[in-house]
């Protein structure tokens, strides 16, 4: 098992940055659960002088009782002051405390789940707001409130908030992109690392419990089968920390992941007003809305909705429906019987968002044969033809690609690719064709098509693939 702290570079050096600063700074720092944020702060605080409190959702007595124990074993109070006589009695002394210890130097405090001490007291972030006007800004205090509720972290930033223009730092923790997943998993064979990452998505927490000494399906055993996993209820506890109860979200999301893509069909099969809660969902990154690449995202009415996290898709389609079966000790037979089976067609929209994500990143460093300026996904106004890879040079397609987590593709499949392009309604002379396939792309000619398989989406060096290609003006 590789150390469970990888990549996070570009996270790590924000922070040191801001702890090398000149002033004070208030830091927030927020992401879903599982992007491994205490795992990031804990190697932050590292060889600094650093008082750490991870709240608990107790009370607020108690919490302030935990943080300055965390603070005497820190700062190691003398004997005449505040902590040598009891704990900190309310949050506005806590807070003037560690402000008055970093007069002179540097002191980082981080409050990890800071939205558990808001449930604790509500009037919390008024409080810092007000110490932070009046006292922390005079001092060295880097104060970092971090927490997993997305949307309580999102309020606490936002305009007519009590820390609105106050934050000097705000850092997004995001899952990682499936390069950097693959990073848990150096052992692997690209397309075992592609069907982890299509399983699991980019949380390093979930990434660190695949055991890449054993084939997917005993993975799958083992954290979908067996009724002790804790994953069988992750679905649950990700949308507890975000979402209301009783709000119709898991009827959305488990419509989307039975194949209903549309508005229409989601709020046919989860039967009931899906306007607001479907656009909270979209609003927290849990449901993407897709429109074609040629079509303007804030006019067009042409779109799609997909569940973004692999995870909860994977968890929604496989997992949320069969618990009952599970927990009765039948959950061998639902992975050999419906995960098993069901993985191939499960896997198709994950590989082709990997393939985009290689292209897109191609493009940008100007690796392709073509000249690209946007680029995602097709299909034609009456759903006939779609297109899974559609790259732009203005408005003009001047790239079209199809993506199967198929073994083997070949000529047949760029026959089909290039009648489809056809249907685009504007399309230079000469499109670059992409054919991706799991393993091999055969019978397509040099020069006929860009191809690439799990190898090269993981090799993440693309300019070595199209020396056939000449580049085009």
């Amino acid at each position: 098992m590789p150390d469970d702290f990888l990549d996070r570079t570009e996270e790590l050096a924000a922070l040191e940055r801001a702890w090398r600063a000149a002033g004070a700074s208030l830091i927030v720092v927020w992401g879903r659960r599982r992007t491994g944020k205490t795992r990031l702060l804990g190697r932050f605080v590292e060889g600094k002088p650093a008082v750490y409190h991870g709240a608990t959702e107790q009370a607020s007595a108690l919490e302030l009782a935990r943080l300055s124990d965390a603070a005497r074993a820190a700062l190691r109070p003398g004997p005449g002051d505040l902590l040598a006589h009891g704990d900190f009695p309310d949050w506005p002394t806590a807070l003037s405390y560690l402000g008055q210890r970093a007069r002179r130097q540097r002191l980082l405090v981080v409050l990890d789940e800071f939205p558990y001490l808001v449930r604790a007291e509500p009037a919390l972030p008024s409080i810092v707001q007000r110490f932070w006007d009046h006292e922390g800004r005079r001092t060295k205090l880097r104060l970092v409130l971090c927490g997993s509720a997305t949307s309580v972290m999102e309020d606490l930033q936002r305009e007519h908030a009590p820390l609105f223009g106050r934050v000097d730092l705000r850092l997004h923790v995001r899952p990682f992109s499936y390069l950097d997943a693959a990073a848990f998993h150096p052992r692997l064979a690209p397309a075992e690392r592609a069907i982890a990452y299509g399983v699991l998505g980019g949380m390093p927490g979930y990434q660190l419990r695949w055991d890449d000494r054993v084939s997917h399906r005993a993975n799958l055993r083992r954290l979908f089968g067996d009724p002790t996993s804790p994953l069988l209820d992750e679905g649950e506890f990700v949308l507890a920390s975000e979402l209301p109860e009783g709000a119709g979200y898991f009827r959305i999301l488990r419509a989307i992941a039975a194949g209903e893509r549309t508005y229409g069909g989601i709020k046919r099969l989860a039967a009931i007003d899906i306007e607001r809660p479907l656009d909270r969902l979209t609003a927290l990154g849990l449901v993407e809305r897709v429109t074609p690449v040629t079509e303007d995202p804030t006019r067009t009415k042409r779109a799609v909705y997909r569940i973004a996290d692999n995870f909860l898709a994977f968890w929604f389609r496989f997992v949320y429906p069969h618990r009952a079966d599970i927990a009765r000790g039948l959950g061998d037979h639902v992975v050999d019987r419906v995960i098993l089976p069901g993985l191939s067609d499960h896997m198709g929209e994950p590989w082709e968002e990997m393939a985009r994500a290689f292209l897109r990143r191609a493009a940008a460093r100007g690796e392709l044969p073509v000249e690209v300026t946007a680029l995602g996904r097709w299909w034609s106004g009456d759903g006939t033809v779609e297109i899974d890879v559609v790259g732009l040079r203005g408005r003009t397609a001047v790239l079209v690609g199809s993506v199967k987590w198929a073994r083997r593709v070949g000529s047949q499949e760029l026959a089909r690719l290039r009648r489809a392009a056809e249907a685009l309604p504007r399309r230079a002379d000469d499109l670059l064709h992409v054919l991706v396939a799991r393993e091999v792309v055969e019978d397509v000619p040099p020069g006929e098509a860009l191809a690439l398989t799990a190898h090269d989406l993981y090799a993440g060096a693309p300019a070595t693939v199209p020396r056939a290609l000449p580049r085009r003006a």
